[in-house]
């Protein structure tokens, strides 16, 4: 059976890291149609917008899209593409697991935690106002300080929900009662931001009274102490739900424990859509010199065949990649983990392409697949890969 997903292969890294990603999926056997769909600055000046409405109608179609990284400009020009799908298609749960790999070169060999983060309220919900209307200073007495010699005053809305919070917690907790996990951390700051977090911590502590029945502990904590217990004892965690920027900022540090954002993958859930993306950039200074790790894209669509039900496929393809990362084979490992994780001297002479390390994956997962089309894209990426050189210009797939 053949599945229908819609590919958006973004900008930066996006478009090397995404056809990494189809030939190991092309390894597995497994068939899906791809819809290629583009998103971002490149197409602003063709439908003056970065996110067409033809993308989000194919999307809405298949129900399932997976996404390389999209350059949001900071501070001015469009906002973020990602947040726009997530909200559009209310993909309320970011779901971020950090499962150490096998040679990942991390200082923690035993890391298994998710950590499910709110992904349409709170700051992110851009409700801001600049420059501030004289009425705001009437909404609450502590604007008042703000009045007067202070110069410009920007200010953003924390929202936050009934309806918000209750699903993002019980989908935490629904998550560790299918997966067998036995705690679940809420993670806020209730102690000082008390409405907005003190409603979260209060629907949290009422559900987790539900799941006791299942063995499933609720734990509540405060946000900074999680930051510190993460690094020092990363192994007393297993789920952990939070808001959104809380759930943003941990994750990526959760990351670092399992060999940083270049093995981070994420899949954003809501009632009957799902989009998957690394958790890494677009990384703009190395596009189109295909020399970036591709695992964090690679181990996002494991996600996705998981969600489509095809965990056999996931499953080669997470065992595929420890094998590649152990072996440490000449010519199979990027130059980010030789240098980060191998300490290798001459990580710039001995680095793979980043098709090179998606090809020694999929003939792990099938000693056969050479094929044509890899062999061709891998021909082009060596004749590309000067890597000093600014100008070089990406191949079509």
């Amino acid at each position: 059976m053949a599945h229908d997903v819609v590919l958006i292969p973004g900008d930066g890294i996006g478009p090397e890291i995404t056809q990494a990603m189809r030939r190991v999926v092309e390894a597995t056997g497994v068939q899906i149609n791809w819809n290629v769909q583009e998103a971002g600055a490149g197409v602003m000046d063709e439908f003056g917008t970065p996110l067409p409405q033809h993308v989000l109608d194919a999307v809405a179609e298949t129900k399932v899209a997976i996404k390389g990284p999209i350059t949001t400009p900071v501070g001015t020009g469009f906002r973020s593409v990602n947040v726009a799908l997530r909200k559009h298609f209310d993909l309320y749960a970011c779901v971020r697991p950090c499962l150490s790999q096998p040679g990942d070169g991390s200082r923690f060999r035993d890391v298994d935690l998710v950590i499910v983060r709110e992904n349409t309220e709170d700051l992110y919900a851009a409700v801001e106002f600049f420059p501030l209307p004289e009425e705001m200073f009437l909404l609450h007495k502590g604007m008042e300080r703000f009045r007067e010699g202070k110069g410009e005053i920007a200010v953003s809305w924390r929202v936050f929900s009934e309806e918000g919070c209750t699903r993002i917690i019980r989908a935490a907790f629904e998550y560790a009662k299918a997966t067998g996990r036995k705690t679940v951390h809420c993670c806020n700051k209730a102690n000082v931001i008390r409405q907005t977090d003190g409603m979260m911590k209060r629907i949290f502590l009422e559900i987790a009274k539900e799941y006791e029945q299942y063995g499933i502990k609720g734990i509540e904590e405060n946000a900074d102490a999680t930051a510190m217990w993460l690094i020092k004892n990363p192994q007393d965690y297993s789920v952990i739900v939070a808001s959104n920027v809380f759930g943003d900022i941990l994750s990526d540090e959760a990351s670092q424990l399992t060999g940083g954002l270049g093995f981070a993958p994420s899949g954003n859930i809501g009632r009957s859509t799902a989009l998957f993306e690394p958790s890494s950039g677009s990384v703009p200074k190395y596009a189109h010199q295909y020399k970036v790790n591709p695992s964090a894209m690679i181990l996002t669509c494991k996600m996705m065949l998981e969600y489509l039900g095809l965990d056999e496929a996931a499953q080669k393809i997470e065992k595929a990649l420890g094998e590649v990362l152990v072996e440490s084979r000449p010519g199979t490992l990027t130059y980010d983990v030789l240098r980060d994780f191998r300490g290798d001297p001459d990580w710039e002479k001995n680095a793979a392409s980043t098709i090179d390390m998606a090809a020694a994956i999929a003939q792990k997962i099938n000693p056969e697949f050479t094929g044509e089309k890899l062999e061709a894209a891998k021909k082009k990426v060596h004749e590309m890969c000067a890597w000093d050189e600014a100008s070089l210009v990406g191949f079509d797939d």
